[in-house]
């Protein structure tokens, strides 16, 4: 298969128009309909159908963009590991982090990556477990660090740092007056909850659930910092990562629930089973397991 028009073909079907697709990889409309009747032809199927002057994958066009995403991922890899061995002088790394990795963990091990490996170009795209899932399994991240766990048997999860958890409630909530508390006294509480997709969400749930604690009125929020605002104001109770809640509780408007219970939750770093690990990829795993160890638990 020529990999020039199966090039062409992607970018069309990725940007859903010929014209587009030629801005994209800089070449002639003509050009770039010429290359896909070519490799129809080829094939022998149609790739792309045409309604109304938008341009959709056939259900085969649809399957080889799949596969088209994987090969062109494996030749970044390709490239990146022979750039990686003039010593990572020069390079790019795109990495996925959950929200909290992404705004409490993640900084000072991009901080001493860039350190050791000044000349590499970092990504970071941080959104919540469930995108950050999305795009790994679309080939648009060389590794990612999550919440939680991946169900799935494309992707490779090694655990890296476990993360407590801590309930926070505001500053003048009268539970904060009664030391070991039960699950029952939290019954009647309403909890602020992270949005749907959210690691910290379904940990949230499933840790309750465990502890016995009913979760019957709920808030729903987005982003981390959302969730400790809302607290602040005496929305609710919210469980956060005890990284996140140390910067919150020295101003003094939220405070942490003496529960008997020790929350914990274990963070993972993932990557593609079939996606070669470029030598940056692997400089930063390293560079990752060595900083979490400095990590500071507790609050």
């Amino acid at each position: 298969m020529n990999l020039h028009l199966l090039r062409t073909f992607a970018s069309v079907a990725e940007q859903r128009s010929f014209s587009r697709a030629a801005e994209a990889i800089h070449i002639s409309q003509p050009a770039v309909s010429r290359a896909v009747r070519e490799l129809e032809e080829q094939l022998g199927m149609a790739l792309l159908e045409r309604r109304g002057g938008q341009v959709r994958p056939t259900e085969a066009g649809a399957e080889l963009y799949q596969h088209a995403r994987a090969i062109f991922a494996l030749e970044q890899s390709a490239m990146a590991d022979l750039r990686g061995r003039q010593g990572l002088e020069r390079g790019s790394l795109t990495i996925g982090a959950s929200r909290t990795i992404g705004t409490y963990f993640l900084p000072p091990v991009i901080a001493e990556f860039l350190r050791q490996f000044p000349a590499i170009d970092v990504r970071i795209i941080s959104e919540n477990t469930e995108l950050i899932q999305r795009r790994l399994l679309a080939y648009e991240l060389d590794i990612a660090f999550i919440e939680g766990s991946v169900e799935d048997s494309r992707v490779e999860e090694v655990f890296w740092h476990e993360d407590e958890l801590v309930i926070l409630a505001h500053s003048d909530h009268p539970l904060l007056n009664r030391k070991s508390l039960k699950a029952s006294d939290l019954d009647a509480e309403r909890w602020v909850l992270r949005e749907q997709g959210s690691g910290t969400r379904s940990v949230t749930l499933a840790l309750l659930k465990q502890a016995g604690v009913k979760v019957d009125r709920t808030i729903e929020v987005g982003g981390n910092g959302a969730l400790v605002q809302s607290v602040a104001a005496g929305l609710g109770l919210a469980m956060v990562s005890s990284v996140a809640a140390r910067e919150h509780l020295s101003v003094g408007k939220v405070n942490v629930l003496d529960f008997p219970d020790r929350f914990k939750r274990p963070l993972h770093r993932v990557r593609l089973r079939n996606k070669p690990e470029s030598p940056a990829a692997q400089a930063l795993v390293a560079v990752a397991d060595r900083v979490a160890s400095t990590f500071l638990p507790g609050y």
